[in-house]
């Protein structure tokens, strides 16, 4: 993780790059009765991320504005970076005048964790500017923002719990070559659990000899037999198909949705084949990019 913090007249201003995530293994156990459902995720922090300016300054009131390169970014309440900002000051009924700007390369809405990751990437820049908040106070607040909000804060490789918000650290497996592709069409979370539901009659599978055996191997590398995404059973995409072939034909070692999808990663063991496999997939009309694992985990 790559940050920069400059003075300008009146303020800090912090650089921040924001890891996107994926999913080694995604298992939904139960539907709760707030209406969220319990998972066990592995979440692993890969090089593909955004990068936010962020600037602050104490106030009477408190101003938030966000800009993107992205013109179809949300830069109100809607956007998790808003919320992150919001929520931070509100923690210590603090007022300050926030400028925020997101330079996009996580694809929007597929399951790479692109607006979380932007969110925690907001509270590490405005705790390293305002210095309001402990590390702990910091995952209570990224906990009350979104699922992956708490991952995105710390990074690496997690065993993610509850709604996603408890995180148990891992030893980090390094990925060398890796494809991730996305199509045009998009998957709405809250579907795709209702499917769940629907399909497991909240009786769900147990998989949790599969997720440790996943966790013992990272000592030596990756159990590429023991990847698994449960929304691959009710996400059923004809890109995602395509996008799988076309990674398999190419030697991917190990190929898997990440999140609620529509992103699929593919694992390769050379960079001439991950390369091979993204040249291929762009010329088959899908976004595709070559990552590697996040050398660091996130400072806090």
């Amino acid at each position: 993780m790559k940050c920069s913090i400059m003075l300008c007249r009146r303020c800090l201003m912090v650089r921040e790059q924001a890891n996107a995530k994926i999913n080694l293994f995604l298992d939904v156990l139960c539907r709760r009765d707030d209406g969220f459902h319990n998972i066990k995720s592995v979440m692993h922090s890969i090089s593909l991320s955004d990068f936010l300016t962020v600037s602050a300054s104490w106030a009477e009131e408190t101003l938030i504005n966000i800009r993107s390169d992205a013109s179809d970014l949300p830069s109100g309440k809607d956007n998790l970076v808003y919320r992150a900002a919001d929520k931070y000051l509100s923690r210590f009924n603090k007022n300050a005048v926030v400028d925020i700007y997101i330079e996009k390369h996580i694809p929007i809405s597929a399951g790479l964790a692109g607006g979380s990751s932007d969110a925690a990437a907001t509270l590490r820049a405005l705790n390293k500017i305002l210095k309001c908040a402990t590390e702990e106070q910091l995952l209570e607040i990224a906990s009350e923002i979104g699922s992956d909000v708490s991952f995105c804060l710390v990074g690496g490789t997690a065993l993610c719990e509850g709604r996603g918000e408890i995180i148990t650290p891992l030893t980090s497996p390094e990925i060398s070559h890796m494809v991730i592709a996305i199509g045009n069409e998009r998957v709405s979370t809250p579907k795709a659990y209702q499917s769940l539901d629907v399909l497991y009659n909240d009786v769900f599978p147990d998989n949790s000899e599969k997720c440790e055996s996943l966790i013992y191997s990272f000592n030596k590398g990756i159990d590429n037999s023991c990847l698994y995404n449960v929304f691959e059973d009710v996400v059923r995409l004809p890109e995602v198909d395509k996008i799988k072939e076309i990674m398999k034909k190419n030697r991917a070692e190990s190929t898997l949705m990440s999140g609620s999808g529509p992103a699929v990663f593919g694992i390769f063991s050379s960079y001439k084949e991950a390369k091979n496999t993204q040249n291929e997939l762009l010329k088959s009309g899908f976004d595709a990019y070559y990552a590697t694992s996040a050398i660091n985990g996130e400072s806090i």
